[in-house]
């Protein structure tokens, strides 16, 4: 029995991520700031500007990936990384699951079936 409770036999714990650590918006939140700025702006340099006000507001663990959106140069990684967001966080949700958010006058795919 006393090696069930030996100090020298455990292992100390260790957390991967420190989730919620002082941030005040969710990734929800991120999320849907990411899509009304595509909706009503459509553009990189909006993106890049929203995640630079964005990076001191987020968890620790997102504040490196908005640093590398707000310094990247090329316009279609920006986009790529904004909707990446969007939708992994309604998939999260579970917010029109299947469904796709789109830059404005795209297409995602789900009406081909239909057409």
């Amino acid at each position: 029995m006393a090696s069930l409770f030996d100090a020298s036999k455990r292992k100390p714990v260790r957390k991967l991520y420190i989730t919620r650590s002082g941030g005040r918006y969710r990734p929800d939140d991120v999320a849907l700031a990411f899509a009304l700025s595509l909706r009503i702006f459509d553009s990189a340099d909006h993106l890049r500007r929203l995640a630079r006000r964005l990076v001191d507001k987020v968890c620790l663990e997102h504040q490196p990936s908005m640093k590398l959106l707000y310094r990247e140069q090329d316009d279609e990684k920006v986009f790529e990384v904004a909707l990446r967001i969007i939708n992994r966080v309604c998939d999260l949700q579970g917010y029109v699951p299947g469904r796709r958010f789109v830059r404005n006058g795209g297409d995602d795919g789900s009406d081909a079936a239909a057409a």
